[in-house]
């Protein structure tokens, strides 16, 4: 049903699709703060099925609404046994845990890994009041 994942080596590159300029400080300090986290990662990960496409679509433009209305993973990082959904953000937030959350459970619908993979936020700083809900939800936050 969906493509490989196109995985590629960690480290830093010259563009990370779709992350706004605060969110790759943010990757790029986790970078560089754990050289050693990931083996692979990949970026912009397409999950889910997107809206309906509306009946009698042409198929060049039904392709084109559905990528454009499938929810997006900002980096699945993969380690020996082990893979995380990550969204990146400057402030941890109820938003940043939910996309977390949620990426997490469309990874595993979409792509049925045979791990279970972890939600993780990875930010800047800290939102107040997060610890207690994350942990609750089994998200994991690192602040760099």
């Amino acid at each position: 049903m969906y493509d490989e994942i196109e995985r590629m080596p960690y480290g830093k590159r010259s563009n990370y699709p779709h992350m706004k300029p605060a969110d790759i400080a943010v990757w790029e300090r986790f970078i560089e703060q754990n050289p050693n986290a990931y083996d692979e990662v990949a970026y912009d990960v397409v999950v889910g099925e997107g809206a309906a496409i509306p009946t009698g679509t042409e198929e060049i433009i039904a392709k084109d609404f559905k990528q454009l209305t499938q929810r997006k993973i900002d980096v699945v990082g993969f380690h020996t046994g082990a893979i995380d959904v990550i969204e990146v953000k400057p402030t941890v937030g109820f938003s940043a845990m939910g996309q977390a959350a949620g990426g997490k459970h469309l990874y595993i619908e979409t792509y049925n890994p045979d791990i279970e993979p972890q939600a993780v936020v990875i930010a800047g700083a800290p939102g107040s009041d997060m610890e207690t809900p994350a942990a609750a939800m089994g998200i994991k936050i690192i602040i760099v």
